[in-house]
């Protein structure tokens, strides 16, 4: 049994309409997509009258030529610098350039809660002066001051555990082996308190301030506007949809294929075994 296969001429015919369909999606996503970038390039507003005790994160990555980067991390630390100290500090910086035209990057910052949307979109307008767009906007929020109280609320139980212990100890008629055990309760709820005041001290500080992270990275060939870089992307687009056909055609007949072939070869054998043997003649 012969399975058939698929001409050539329809395989390059799906291919082709599979490119075209994704090429049309993406034209008819774009408007849309660059609206909502402008309405709200750094993310949802936020009100921070309605939402107090959560601390903020703010993370952005940006797509710029490479002869550009250096300049825009060089404009936003300035921006920083100008807000002070107190209100704005660099706490992380990168630059990798493994080779020509490839160039990745990240500044990390620490700002004032109230100042760290406007100041993401200020360095989102600076980026996109310099050719650049924005790749991706995160905004993540931690409600560390309910976590406050909850630390707050076992601290004062384990203080009174302390004070229990501390009176038992001040008793008299306590074995050597009690007093010991007592001790060392005594240590491991002190140490437990320690650990509770540094989880609040950090949490309070996530409050007091806001990370903003700034990831840079330069376009690729295919991410050009030039009619090179299109015809790239085309064409990579078009080995995509015609690897992602393949797969699905060998997902469907591979297994027909298998049984048939089993069928084929089982029957084979078997009607070798049950051929009768034809007597040698003699001349």
């Amino acid at each position: 049994m012969r399975v058939p296969s698929m001409p050539l001429t329809a395989l390059a015919a799906v291919v082709v309409l599979s490119a075209c369909s994704a090429e049309k999606s993406e034209e008819a996503a774009a408007p849309a997509a660059a609206e909502a970038v402008a309405n709200d390039a750094t993310g949802p507003t936020i009100d921070r009258s309605i939402a107090p005790g959560v601390a903020f994160t703010f993370d952005y990555a940006f797509t710029l030529p490479a002869k550009a980067i250096t300049g825009v991390q060089r404009e936003h630390t300035a921006a920083c610098a100008r807000l002070g100290p107190s209100r704005c500090r660099v706490t992380g910086m990168a630059y990798d350039q493994p080779r020509e035209g490839e160039v990745s990057a990240r500044l990390d910052f620490l700002l004032a809660p109230d100042l760290a949307q406007a100041f993401a979109s200020d360095a989102i307008g600076a980026v996109e002066k310099a050719d650049g767009v924005l790749d991706n906007a995160k905004v993540a929020g931690e409600n560390a001051g309910e976590t406050i109280k909850l630390s707050q609320a076992d601290s004062a139980g384990i203080e009174a555990e302390v004070k229990r212990i501390e009176a038992r100890l001040a008793a008299k008629g306590l074995s050597g082996s009690e007093r010991v055990e007592l001790q060392q309760q005594l240590a491991a709820l002190r140490e437990q308190l320690r650990g509770n005041a540094q989880q609040r001290k950090g949490l309070e500080q996530s409050i007091a301030t806001t990370p903003v992270t700034f990831a840079y990275s330069s376009e690729g060939i295919l991410a050009g506007k030039g009619t090179f870089s299109k015809a790239a992307g085309a064409s990579l687009t078009s080995m995509s949809a015609l690897g992602s056909f393949l797969l699905l055609l060998l997902g469907t007949l591979g297994p027909w294929v298998a049984l048939i072939a089993l069928v084929w070869f089982t029957w084979t054998r078997l009607r070798r075994r049950l051929s009768p043997v034809e007597p040698v003649r003699q001349d």
